[in-house]
């Protein structure tokens, strides 16, 4: 293929060539006047006169079009021109998954999270009738504020569109990635990509994929024929069940497997984490993170810094908590804490003794602002479904119009605790999705809004642990506006972990649950860490939730990666 590096294409000037395959080739460009630097993806030059091929590049940008998802990579622009057929994109400098994937395995936690934003993107895709079938580490872009973004959907197809732009068989897709049904040249539905969604997690935890062999044919021989490998005898350190579960997603036959993303992740979110006893003895759920050594004993990392008032000495500080049972439970980072149980052995129990200074909400409202935007966003992500939920929350004023957007202090907090009790009754199994979606979208509104007092994320000092010092500082000192009090505080417990304790939640008051089921604030602070540029450094995990424990008072680490 003609190199375009050097060259001009209307307003875009070719700055240097980035990669391609046989059908495209990406190069870096300016768009002129403008100075912006995009990725230009331009089709093969001998492919120019296949009617066929710029057919179905001109179908990849209308179906990129149609997509707006944050997990999902945009398009700026399509042409033909000088002989050329183009698209231009943002450009992403945070590499691929692929980059990722060949620095080794990834721990749960780090997969976990990139499986669930590709799974958000793939099934938004789905949702608007788009199969992408093309699913694979290069294919899925890792943005500079940690977001995985899928991409190149040239092989992508609507729901009802013809086939007769494909080829049959190995032509579309990748092989290893592909499912059976796809090798063999039968038509493919979304089911494909719930398949490829299982060799990305089997390739994320051991390191290779399910289905190997020393060429195309092989692999895809493979793919039809060959029983499904454990993921376990690669890896010791994963759970049985992960093996439970992968056997259905990659079953031969589409009908076996779950039937749609959103079913899928909702699966992985009850996976453990890893094996943390001998096989026979449960392991603990990745979501369940808390960690008790045996005797009840937490010991807590040296160098601890309370933010809230003075606290006692805590350089080599260890911290004895009341006598809990013994717990097969992970420690975490080799710095367990107790049980999440409520009482004197309870992990804020344990923070407060370590510096966090306790509270207990007294005023019965918050901002009208905060509460408008999560009555704003709610209806947007249930668009058709925000009657019920209103209904269910008891919130009917506001199905047609929002509640009143200003600085006074009389919107009930209760009200939040009803809506998102309404997100988990209308949606069943889905709800924790559609709460994410909610909490994410509704921290990125205030975000956009200069008046949620965080300052610009420019501004923060260098230095990871010290901007997310700032992050986490004015992140509490901002929501303690929303409430009128103090019911936030924060701990930097040493230079892997922070703290951040949100006393009388506002999401979980009145609401009592067997599991973790403040997913607003997880995907909140999650939120803010993109926003921060610190996704790739720190994630998100509740320890210890109100609803469950009965207090309303609830414990988020954010721990750094690194030491994962």
């Amino acid at each position: 293929m003609k190199d375009l590096t050097g060259t001009r294409l209307g307003q875009y000037e070719i700055v240097e060539r980035l990669g391609g395959g046989g059908m495209a080739v990406v190069y870096r460009a300016v768009q002129q006047p403008l100075g912006r630097e995009i990725a230009l993806k331009a089709l093969s030059s001998e492919l120019f006169q296949d009617e066929g091929f710029v057919k179905r590049f001109e179908t990849e940008a209308k179906t990129l079009a149609k997509l707006d998802h944050p997990n999902i990579l945009p398009i700026y622009d399509f042409e033909v021109m000088d002989g050329n057929t183009f698209l231009t994109m943002p450009l992403i400098r945070g590499g691929t998954l692929r980059d990722v994937l060949n620095r080794g395995p990834l721990d749960a936690l780090t997969a976990w999270r990139y499986l669930r934003e590709i799974g958000d993107g793939l099934q938004h895709a789905h949702d608007a009738g788009i199969v992408h079938r093309d699913l694979k580490p290069t294919n899925v872009l890792i943005h500079t504020d940690g977001r995985a973004m899928l991409a190149d959907f040239g092989l992508a197809r609507g729901a009802g569109q013809p086939t007769h732009l494909t080829t049959i068989g190995l032509a579309i897709g990748t092989p290893g990635y592909m499912a059976p049904e796809q090798v063999m040249g039968h038509d493919v539905d979304k089911r494909a990509d719930v398949y490829a969604m299982g060799v990305l997690t089997f390739e994320m935890l051991t390191g290779r994929l399910p289905f190997v062999g020393s060429n195309r044919m092989e692999v895809a021989y493979a793919t039809v024929n060959t029983p499904i490998p454990s993921a376990v005898k690669i890896n010791p350190n994963l759970p049985d069940e992960l093996d439970a579960l992968l056997q259905k997603v990659l079953a031969k036959d589409p009908g076996q497997r779950p039937q749609t993303v959103r079913e899928l992740l909702a699966q992985m979110a009850r996976l453990p984490q890893r094996r943390t006893s001998p096989p026979g003895v449960a392991a603990v759920s990745p979501l369940a993170a808390a960690a008790t050594p045996a005797g009840g004993v937490a010991v807590l990392p040296r160098q601890a810094t309370a933010s809230n008032g003075p606290g006692p000495d805590t350089t080599s500080m260890k911290i004895v908590a009341a006598a809990a049972p013994a717990s097969p439970q992970a420690i975490i980072h080799g710095s367990p804490i107790p049980t999440p149980t409520a009482g004197p052995g309870s992990t804020i129990r344990t923070l407060e003794l370590m510096g966090v200074r306790p509270a207990r909400a007294r005023g019965r409202f918050i901002l009208n602002s905060h509460f408008s935007n999560f009555v704003h966003v709610a209806r947007d992500v249930t668009g058709d479904r925000w009657p019920e939920v209103a209904y269910a929350a008891g919130l009917v004023q506001y199905i047609e119009q929002d509640a009143p957007h200003d600085e006074q202090l009389s919107s009930p907090v209760e009200s939040l605790s009803r809506l998102n009790e309404a997100f988990e009754t209308i949606y069943g199994p889905e709800s924790e999705d559609m709460i994410r979606a909610w909490g994410r979208r509704a921290t990125e509104r205030w975000l956009a809004d200069s008046k949620h007092g965080l300052g610009g994320a420019r501004r923060f000092v260098p230095g990871r642990q010290r901007k997310l010092a700032g992050v986490v500082k004015g992140f509490t000192e901002a929501m303690d506006n929303v409430r009128g009090e103090h019911t936030h505080a924060w701990l930097q417990v040493d230079e892997h972990q922070f703290w951040l304790v949100n006393f009388s939640n506002m999401f979980a008051l009145g609401r009592i649950k067997t599991v973790k089921s403040c997913h607003v604030w997880t995907a909140s602070i999650e939120t803010i860490l993109r926003w921060a540029g610190l996704a790739n450094d720190w994630y998100v995990e509740e320890v210890e939730c109100g609803s469950v424990t009965g207090t309303f008072d609830c414990a988020f680490a954010i721990r750094a990666s690194e030491t994962n």
